[in-house]
């Protein structure tokens, strides 16, 4: 047999023209297969665009350049490396297209080929890394990584270390190009073999002076995947320089919807949780500007674009071309990943289809074994609000089949996101929903994670398995105690652990308190959870003390907060006061809806009173009416008129009504019955929000919601109760908008349901109200007015200001009697942090009392109990001066 012809000598030959043009049209296809396919890792798409080796025109005019392009297969391409007299620039050139190939190949064959990599190509590689220059460095290390070559390697080592020595040597000297930097920072993080900071640490005085001589998209393209790789190392001074140098170019022109790419990338870096609270504004200007690109935007850009905005809720105006985007991509490529994009944009119509849908990918092999589908898919199963337990049962059963048998098996612990999944999941169900199957794993692998791993040693890990075992138990003596491992390592802990730790933590505690000892707390539990009580105190207040150096952002503060609150043992404790009392000095300048969204949360729960920030959420109304959404509108007004707060300009009412009616078919309709409430409160309805409220389509929706929702015993309870409220106040307040009654039946039914118990407060008036007027026929308790108000107790007088007896029907004006209206008026229905600051609900029932004729007293309860009102006979004497008798 005769010897085969070196590859080098063919490839050298020069072909002739019709041969030319073949090679051509092959590399040509194989680039354009290649140009479309979809990389399993996300973050990793298009990192390198405009810096990798492309096949240009110019290339595809060298032969070997034609040949590289034009291989069919990975080993034709390794017998090309082969060749001793293949030059270097030609040997980085076949990695990159090695790479393509390999994108391309089945698990096995991926696996085959790294191996064959380090057997063949690596060691005839390793002759020329002393004379390579950091472009090919970088190249050769970042495409070996993509093709899983580990970094023990011996010659990808040395590629790494020749390149950070070149880094090194060249600071304040030369600068090294942003393509080189770009591809090692995204090299180096895969897999993260390495402590980033230590090893890049001499890649900051590049990017400085990058960041600096920032002029084109292709600049601001790659200085945003640096500065996402290196994020640990960036200060606010650098990051803001580069978000300046970034409106500059908006402004000129340089970055449009015309370069979609580069704004896609800023997105991915200037989103990140470190940092993405103080770049609301310059995120919203992104997406602004790529709303027009939206439904051209490919598969994985459109789903940035949308969890971008589903994080920050804003800008509103991308909520349209977003949901019919997504639905489009939805009929293209049905997979949980896409599923979990459109939902949140859905409409009640289209929910049945989307459950089908996820009834398909649930059941689906192949739907489970894409890259996050338990993600994807938790996503879609609480966006949907779900509560049929077969599909919940089908769902955690598919993830505790994935989870492995002990936590060695796991790499970077990924299996706390079920765990913190399956934490607000059953959460959102009001801890009704248990599986006992994902519990049990889930618990085994964190207290193996917790004693055996090094992530037991750290706090931020350690917070988060330990929040699991100690909500959900599933170890020895689970029933009385809690894992000794769990307070000793808090203890040791704690001056280490950040807001986020402590709300895990007490987060867990919370759980355990609510599903596994809520009828009975054992002796040793209860020392343990004083002593974790004492933990998370002490923390609080080291956090708080800290503020004075470090001002807490609104949204740690939101944070320290609700870590506060989840026990009654924690809300009772000088340190919740003075968490909320740090409201009042916090910076609004920063504001956006997810700020304004949690603070409306926390003031809704607290009962906290500030005006200074209430009215600084009404201004961000009036900004930003036309980015934000009808949900954030609607979480300012329940909160300031649950609150009885009334902005200084109703300007912003206005705004927000438009809002409303901006978002009508977008919004919930409890959230949409709400908002309208708390604008009847403020008499800033408008007629056209009247009418499609109370229409029988709405009143559909609103019945059709009821049939969907979560948790069936509390919420068709709700909002029916909230249509009450409305209906009620339109009718009084706004008798001209002919809107009837129509709430009777509820209220009679809600009546017949209620066993009215009276409490020590209403029992001690009653009995005082006997002796003062002798005879129970005086006084009514607990009287039912027309339109459903429940009033404590009702006295009518004559004329003559003496008390009459009460008559069977409801005494108008016409008859000349008085009705007085005796409200016992009882902590919560004041603001907490203020005692003369009445609610928005109680004010509310005070006016509309007054309207149907009644004249109003109250009796406050912290008056009543107070130590004046205690002395003997001082109660019965301020009874009489409130009722102004005189015997």
């Amino acid at each position: 047999m005769g010897a085969k012809p070196p590859i080098r000598e063919t490839t050298r030959l020069r072909p002739t023209s019709k041969q030319l043009q073949q090679l051509q049209s092959l590399a040509y296809s194989n680039s354009r297969q290649r140009a479309t396919f979809s990389s399993d890792h996300e973050q990793l798409v298009d990192e390198l665009e405009g810096c990798e080796m492309s096949f240009t025109t110019a290339n595809l005019e060298d032969e070997l350049n034609l040949h590289l392009s034009a291989a069919r297969s990975p080993q034709e391409l390794l017998e090309m490396f082969a060749q001793s007299q293949l030059e270097l620039t030609d040997r980085v050139q076949c990695i990159s297209v090695l790479w393509a190939h390999y994108q391309q190949l089945s698990s096995s064959e991926k696996t085959e080929l790294t191996l064959q990599l380090q057997q063949l190509l690596l060691p005839s590689l390793a002759f020329h890394v002393p004379s390579m220059n950091i472009d090919q460095l970088s190249c050769c290390y970042l495409y070996l990584r993509k093709m899983h070559v580990p970094n023990s390697d011996h010659t990808l080592e040395r590629i790494l270390m020749r390149a950070l020595e070149i880094i090194e040597l060249t600071v304040d000297k030369e600068l090294v190009a942003l393509p080189a930097l770009s591809r090692l920072l995204v090299a180096i993080n895969l897999e993260r073999d390495f402590f980033t900071p230590l090893v890049c640490r001499n890649f900051m005085p590049h990017l400085e002076e990058h960041v600096t001589n920032c002029q084109s998209d292709q600049d601001a393209r790659l200085l945003s995947t640096c500065l996402f790789q290196l994020h640990s190392l960036i200060d606010a001074e650098l990051l803001n320089r580069f978000k300046q140098r970034v409106l500059e170019l908006l402004q000129s022109g340089t970055l449009s919807s015309e370069t979609p790419k580069t704004l896609l990338k800023l997105l991915h870096m200037l989103n990140l949780s470190n940092w993405s609270h103080l770049n609301t504004a310059i995120i919203r200007q992104l997406l602004l500007t790529l709303r027009n690109c939206v439904p051209e935007l490919e598969s994985n850009d459109l789903k940035i674009v949308c969890r971008t905005f589903l994080h920050h809720q804003e800008p509103a105006a991308l909520v349209e071309p977003l949901k019919q985007a997504t639905t489009a991509l939805l009929q293209q490529e049905p997979t949980a990943d896409v599923l979990s994009c459109a939902v949140p944009f859905g409409s009640l119509q289209q929910r049945d289809d989307y459950m089908q849908q996820f009834r398909q990918l649930l059941q689906s092999k192949s739907a489970w074994q894409l890259p996050n589908a338990s993600g994807h898919l938790f996503s879609v199963l609480r966006a949907l609000k779900i509560a049929d337990v077969r599909y919940c049962d089908a769902y955690w059963s598919a993830v505790a089949a994935e989870l492995p048998s002990c936590a060695k098996d796991l790499t970077h612990l990924r299996f706390l996101r079920d765990c913190q999944r399956y934490m607000n999941f059953n959460n959102n169900l009001g801890g009704t929903y248990r599986h006992q199957e994902v519990e049990r794993k889930l618990s085994r692998l964190c207290i193996q994670a917790i004693e055996q791993d090094v992530a037991g040693r750290l706090p931020t890990k350690f917070a988060r398995l330990a929040a699991f075992v100690l909500g959900y138990g599933q170890t020895p003596f689970a029933w009385k105690k809690f894992p000794n491992v769990l307070l000793s390592k808090m203890l040791a802990m704690a001056p280490q652990f950040d807001i986020q730790d402590c709300f895990l933590l007490s987060r867990g505690v919370q759980i355990a308190c609510e599903l596994r000892f809520r009828q009975h707390v054992p002796h040793l539990l209860a020392m343990q959870l004083d002593t974790m009580d004492s933990i998370l105190i002490a923390c609080a207040e080291r956090h708080l003390s800290n503020s004075e150096e470090q001002p807490l952002n609104a949204s740690d503060l939101s944070i320290l907060v609700r870590t506060l609150s989840h026990r009654k043992t924690l809300k009772n404790t000088q340190v919740y006061n003075q968490a909320l009392a740090h409201y009042k000095s916090l910076n609004c300048n920063d504001l956006n809806s997810r700020v304004v969204r949690e603070m409306a949360y926390n003031f809704n729960a607290s009962h906290y009173f500030v005006p200074e920030l209430l009215e600084s959420m009404f201004e961000y109304v009036t900004q930003q009416h036309e980015h934000i959404t009808g949900d954030t509108v609607e979480k300012v007004l329940t909160c300031a008129y649950n609150l009885g707060y009334t902005p200084a300009s109703l300007e912003a009412l206005d705004y927000a009504a438009l809002v409303l009616i901006r978002d009508f078919d977008h919004m919930s309709g409890l959230s949409l019955v709400q908002s309208c409430l708390a604008l009847c409160f403020y008499k800033s309805i408008p007629e056209q929000l009247i009418n499609q409220v109370f229409c029988v389509k709405f009143i559909q929706r609103i019945e059709d919601e009821i049939q969907i929702c979560y948790s069936k015993a509390t919420y068709p309870g709700m909002v029916l109760n909230r249509v009450m409220q409305l209906n009620r106040t339109v009718c009084l307040d706004l008798p001209e908008a002919n809107v009837p009654w129509f709430q009777q039946n509820y209220v009679e039914a809600q009546l017949s349901k209620k066993h009215f118990v009276p409490s020590a407060f209403n029992a001690d008036v009653k009995h005082l109200l006997h002796d003062l007027l002798k005879d129970e026929n005086y006084f009514r308790c607990n009287h039912t007015t027309p339109y459903g108000y429940q009033i404590d107790f009702v006295i009518h007088f004559d004329k003559d200001k003496r008390p009459v007896r009460t008559p069977a029907v409801e005494a108008t004006m016409l008859d000349r009697i008085t009705k007085v209206a005796i409200l016992l008026l009882k902590l919560d229905s004041f603001c907490e942090n203020d005692l003369t600051a009445l609610r928005g609900p109680e004010s509310l029932k005070i006016k509309h009392l007054e309207m149907m004729g009644y004249k109003v007293l109250h009796i406050n309860e912290h008056d009543w109990n107070s130590k004046y009102m205690n002395a003997p006979g001082a109660k019965a004497n301020y009874l009489k001066c409130l009722l102004q008798i005189s015997h």
